[in-house]
């Protein structure tokens, strides 16, 4: 959600560098919770000047009165001690979430994230804090896909080596200029796409990882599977909306075609398409369900077709049924 870079003035409280024993979940919801933190603003008199104020950033203890807590647990709660773990309650952080949207509205800002996100990556640090072997093993997976999206495309590489190759060679200039400007293109898309998945399928997995099932064999039509599986659906396609609502609509479907793929199993996939069609993302579906249905096995896809058919989208259902016959 967040970086460990770019801290604003009069936040020292929130720049100490997190211990390396620091667990993956705590340090992401840690840095997060800093960057609302740094959201949060106080008026004060300018001295000398009792008709006047400015705005500043809410110091340790302005913020620690202001959320009902006190600076010793806000310290806790940005850092991490091995002999005194923190995660905060769901409470606290719906209290700061909604300060730092209000005091981010009033200063023409907005948050990077939602609170869904939000508390979906509190329940995982919790979880990894008692030892969930469920949530400790799922980060471990999606860790590894990130860093696997981390590496350049093989393919973008040797193009971007044959560009470089034409350069060397003393093309004429308008060859040159557009040689440049395809690769400069190329990088920028690599890189946003890379950023975007990275951070969306940690929120994701976390989603996926926040309410695991009861060790007892859960029936069709679980209710807490059920809405485990929603919770999912509707993350995975509001991050898709939200790239292709930014005119991003390639790494949407890349998007959409890996999280399903790889992180979810065929019901949320095919939840997934039903809160596609319910955003009007028709575009997104259509190409979903004919890419799903051409490239998995004939278990996933009908599994799949029935999800869709119990959702009551019949017309998709038998959509990817067909795409799987071509």
């Amino acid at each position: 959600m967040t970086t460990e870079g770019g801290h604003m003035p009069g936040h020292g409280w929130l720049d100490r560098p997190l211990d390396d024993s620091c667990p993956p979940r705590k340090r992401e919801l840690a840095l997060a919770l800093r960057d609302l933190f740094r959201l949060l603003k106080q008026k004060e008199r300018i001295p000398g000047k009792s008709d006047k104020s400015e705005i500043k950033p809410l110091n340790q203890a302005g913020a620690a009165k202001r959320l009902n807590s006190n600076s010793t647990s806000l310290s806790r709660i940005v850092n991490h001690d091995p002999n005194n773990p923190r995660v905060p309650d769901q409470g606290f952080v719906t209290r700061l979430y909604e300060a730092a949207c209000a005091d981010a509205a009033a200063d023409q800002q907005e948050v990077p994230f939602t609170l869904e996100a939000l508390l979906d990556l509190r329940t995982s640090a919790e979880g990894e804090r008692r030892g969930c072997k469920h949530c400790v093993e799922l980060g471990k997976r999606i860790d590894s896909l990130t860093q696997r999206t981390s590496v350049p495309c093989p393919s973008c590489a040797a193009r971007e080596r044959e560009r470089e190759e034409e350069r060397g060679g003393g093309e004429d200039s308008a060859g040159l200029a557009a040689a440049k400007s395809e690769a400069s293109a190329l990088r920028a898309s690599v890189e946003g796409l890379k950023a975007s998945e990275a951070g969306l399928q940690v929120r994701l997995a976390m989603a996926k990882a926040s309410r695991p099932p009861l060790p007892v064999p859960l029936q069709r039509g679980d209710r807490q599977r059920s809405e485990q599986e929603r919770a999912v659906a509707r993350q995975l396609a509001a991050h898709a909306a939200e790239l292709d609502g930014a005119g991003k609509q390639d790494s949407a479907l890349t998007l959409l075609r890996q999280g399903t793929t790889e992180l979810l199993n065929p019901s949320e996939t095919a939840l997934v398409m039903v809160e596609l069609r319910q955003q009007e993302r028709d575009h997104l579906a259509d190409n979903l369900i004919h890419v799903y249905g051409r490239d998995q096995g004939d278990r996933q896809v009908m599994e799949v077709a029935l999800e869709l058919h119990a959702e009551g989208a019949v017309a998709d259902a038998g959509a990817i049924l067909r795409a799987a016959l071509r």
